[in-house]
């Protein structure tokens, strides 16, 4: 790892002060925002790699009348303490060498479980620093703490699994409460406006739907070093990343394993309106029965597809190969999808036969905006699956996985997805609806049917004859109802009441929550507990 920080910060010390790079927060709301700009005036843009540069927005955005907008009506919006709490970070200095911004944040939330018959809440305070070095380096810091207390079904995650979703490891708190830390930052630097070096602690995101068969920001921080070139219509980012593995430890003294990825994704526009994008993933361990391996140099090849390269040398790495593609019907409507292949077999996939190694992931959905000639009222319709086995691999700690958690999709494999989502916003004041429906087949009775990603696929039940949803067969649905009053733009701090509703059930059992919350938090990422 020593040598890897080595490498990634001299590559980041040797060009000359030209560029500028720093990073719209990966959160949904955000990115909506942008996503309807786009639609309403036409453009579209290569943003399906997130989170995006400010440096990669299209000419035609203003994001600070986009994200940051004052609002128009306020009478006192030109008094200190209204600028600090509604408008403006609360410290802010900035000058022609230096810049920077800090903003609390901070999540305090109350909530009922009907199910468990207990009061919920959570308690998180924290500190964000943004700043700019000159005109072409900037970084940013998020300090998280965290107590809580959960409703029924992320509290029986947490106890399966040993992490919160999305937010690490965790110490339990008083009786039933959980105490945890969550931290993530990026050192940004561009040489020039259309090459940016990235080195980071924290999540990646390719796509645009709500979900990723690629690689989601549903699991927890990582250390990586992102590469990009963008080019207006052709855009490629490089991604090494390291990975933890929480299922075995190598010694005492070196925590838990690691093991190492080299991802790419080449992007490009045709006709201005379609979007296509091909991926790849390699992923190898730390250290194997030959002993330490380390960072793999063969994986520093800045081309794509790197399957050949991984075949080539006789490797077990675990790869992985993808495609994307948008289309921009028009001002309100766009179509996206994605297709991951694991591994396949051409003469399986012609019989049909349900053979056990053709993994495959697929993604469609369409997104729209000013719906019925409303404005703002926005909606998406999306469909997600995975066949059994996907993303899985012979070594458990080369799946494609983090911290016990998907890399990709956080239902794992083994699934079929139906996602609807609506958002109203008027003013300040915003409604949103999410409706979440998902077969999947649990394991039973220690026999792998193909879901659970952290089991070595040669452990799989059957050879022929597999689909979705074998083992036993579970349905699942999510319905979450929210109203929010957005106070600061910035930091997108807002109030928020609303209630949840899920519902799991198959042959065996039927669990059923309801839970009503309430709270005022800060939003600059994205946390998923609707899986």
């Amino acid at each position: 790892m020593p040598k890897f920080l080595f490498i990634a910060f001299f590559i980041l010390s040797v060009f000359p002060f030209l560029g500028y790079g720093q990073y719209i927060p990966l959160d949904n709301y955000y990115y909506d925002l942008l996503q309807q700009r786009q639609s309403e005036n036409n453009v579209s843009m290569l943003s399906s790699m997130k989170p995006i540069l400010r440096q990669d927005l299209d000419t035609t955005i203003n994001l600070e009348n986009v994200l940051y907008a004052k609002p128009s009506n306020a009478k006192n919006r030109n008094s200190f303490f209204y600028r600090k709490l509604f408008i403006e970070s609360l410290i802010q200095y900035k000058s022609k060498e230096f810049s920077i911004s800090v903003d609390p944040v901070f999540n305090f939330g109350i909530g009922y479980d009907f199910k468990e018959s207990k009061n919920t809440w959570i308690n998180t305070r924290g500190i964000s620093v943004t700043g700019l070095l000159g005109s072409n380096i900037s970084f940013n810091t998020e300090i998280y703490e965290n107590q809580a207390v959960f409703p029924s079904w992320p509290t029986e995650f947490i106890h399966a699994t040993g992490v919160i979703p999305g937010q690490g490891a965790y110490k339990p708190f008083k009786e039933t409460g959980v105490d945890f830390f969550y931290s993530n930052g990026y050192l940004s630097y561009s040489p020039a406006h259309f090459i940016n070096m990235t080195l980071g602690y924290g999540k990646n995101f390719i796509g645009e739907g709500y979900r990723s068969m690629l690689l989601s920001d549903a699991s927890f921080c990582y250390p990586y070093l992102k590469l990009t070139a963008n080019f207006k219509k052709v855009k490629y980012t490089i991604l090494y990343d390291q990975f933890i593995d929480r299922s075995a430890t190598t010694s005492p003294n070196f925590g838990y394993d690691r093991k190492w990825s080299a991802m790419h994704y080449l992007e490009f526009m045709l006709w201005g309106r379609l979007k296509l994008g091909v991926f790849d993933a390699i992923v190898w361990e730390n250290a194997d029965s030959t002993g330490y391996r380390g960072f793999d140099i063969q994986y520093l090849n800045p081309l794509i597809l790197l399957r050949p390269v991984e075949e080539s040398f006789g490797s077990p790495d675990n790869a992985l190969m993808g495609a994307t593609f948008g289309f921009r019907i028009n001002k309100h409507f766009n179509l996206y999808g994605q297709l991951l292949l694991d591994e396949f077999t051409l003469e399986h996939m012609k019989a049909n036969d349900g053979w056990w190694a053709n993994k495959v992931g697929i993604q469609v959905g369409i997104s729209g905006w000013n719906l019925l000639n409303v404005a703002a009222l926005n909606a998406r319709l999306e469909y997600n699956q995975a066949t059994p086995y996907t993303y899985s691999h012979f070594a458990t700690i080369q799946s494609y996985g983090h911290y016990s958690q998907p890399l990709a999709h956080p239902l794992g494999a083994n699934f079929r997805e139906f996602i609807a989502m609506s958002s109203y916003t008027r003013g300040n004041w915003m409604a949103n609806i999410k409706v979440i429906f998902a077969m999947y087949g649990l394991d039973t009775a220690g026999k792998d049917y193909g879901k659970n990603i952290f089991i070595p696929y040669d452990q799989h039940e059957n050879d022929y004859g597999n689909k979705i949803g074998q083992g036993l067969k579970t349905n699942l649905t999510t319905t979450d109802v929210s109203i929010s009053y957005l106070l600061n733009r910035r930091t997108n701090m807002r109030i928020e009441a609303g209630i949840t509703a899920r519902k799991e059930y198959n042959m065996s059992w039927d669990k059923q929550m309801q839970y009503i919350y309430f709270g005022i938090r800060t939003g600059l990422r994205n946390i998923y507990y609707d899986f």
